[in-house]
Parts: structure tokens; C-alpha cells; sequence
């Protein structure tokens, strides 16, 4: 009898602590599982609110890059001198024009407008004979240089605008020859 109870007791005592162990590592088990739940919880619920998280860029959706680019023109013959300086930026275009002319006023001023294909339609502020104005001009981009666009003219306004632009003439004006930027 005695034997039977050392060996229960010794069997007793290895299931005891066969299930201290087993317990030891299900409680850790558990604790690794409840961590994990927990982590991916937090990543779940600061991703909705955070504003830095990065999204991948779709090249389909991204925007054209716009060019931009300084262009440098003059007329001139004889007496008369009229120098232009673009700045294009995509589409739009603005820059810097003066008119020299031989006996009559001059006058310098800026432009701001678009590009339409080959053409240049801009709205021209000027100072001359001491007051402000603003006129439309054009221009037709061919084979490098500007030749401006003349026209028909009506005031609306403060501004001089042409009365028909399908109706200018680009023979007859004056032709800008690119040159190098100063």
C-alpha cells in the first residue's frame, strides 16, 4: 500500500506539474494572442484619423507637368525699335513690351494672356502720354518669330479691343525676331 501511494503520489506530483507548465505557457500563449488583437486594433483605429498616411501615387491621375520658359523678341527697322519679353508658364503668358517708335510716343508696359495653338492673345497695359491704358493684342507664332496682328479696333470700356480676331491681319504688322534674354 505504501507503494501504490508513493507512486500515486509521484504520479500526483508530475501531472501537478506538467499542468503548472501547460498552464504556464497557455497563459502565455493567451497573453501573445490578447497583444496581437490589441496591436492590430490600435493600427485599425489611428488609421482612419491619421492625415499623414502615405497613398500611392496613380500615374493616371497625377497632373501635367507645366512648362515654363523665358522668350526674348525685337522689331526692328529703321528708327523703330519694339522689344517683347515673354514668360510662359503652361498656357498662360505673361511678360514685359515696349514700343519705340520713330515721332511717335513711347510707351512700355505689361502683358498678361493665353496661348491659343500658335497665337498669343494678351491684354496690353501701358503707360502713354501720361495715362494708363489697356489694349488686346495678338500675335502668330511662325517659324520662330511674333509677327503682331492688326486689326479693327473698339473701345470697350476702359480697354481697346479688336472688333473681329478671325478678321486680323499678320502681313502687315510688325515681326519680333527672337533674341537672347538681357
Amino acid at each position: 500500500m505504501l507503494l501504490i501511494h508513493l507512486a500515486g503520489r509521484l504520479l500526483y506530483t508530475n501531472i501537478k506539474n506538467t499542468m503548472t507548465q501547460f498552464s504556464k505557457i497557455m497563459f502565455a500563449g493567451l497573453l501573445l494572442s490578447a497583444t496581437a488583437v490589441a496591436c492590430n486594433n490600435d493600427n485599425k483605429s489611428t488609421q482612419g484619423s491619421d492625415s499623414t498616411k502615405m497613398v500611392s501615387n496613380d500615374s493616371t491621375m497625377a497632373s501635367t507637368v507645366v512648362e515654363s520658359a523665358d522668350n526674348c523678341y525685337d522689331y526692328i527697322k529703321t528708327r523703330d525699335t519694339a522689344s517683347l519679353k515673354l514668360h510662359v508658364q503652361g498656357q498662360e503668358v505673361t511678360g514685359d513690351l515696349s514700343y519705340r517708335l520713330f515721332e511717335k510716343d513711347s510707351n512700355k508696359g505689361t502683358i498678361a494672356g493665353v496661348i491659343k495653338g500658335d497665337t498669343i492673345i494678351a491684354e496690353y497695359t501701358f503707360d502713354a502720354e501720361g495715362m494708363r491704358s489697356v489694349r488686346e493684342i495678338v500675335f502668330l507664332k511662325k517659324d520662330g518669330k511674333l509677327y503682331e496682328g492688326y486689326g479693327d479696333t473698339e473701345e470697350k470700356g476702359v480697354k481697346v479691343m479688336f472688333k473681329n480676331r478671325s478678321a486680323l491681319k499678320f502681313d502687315s504688322g510688325l515681326v519680333f525676331y527672337k533674341t537672347a534674354c538681357k
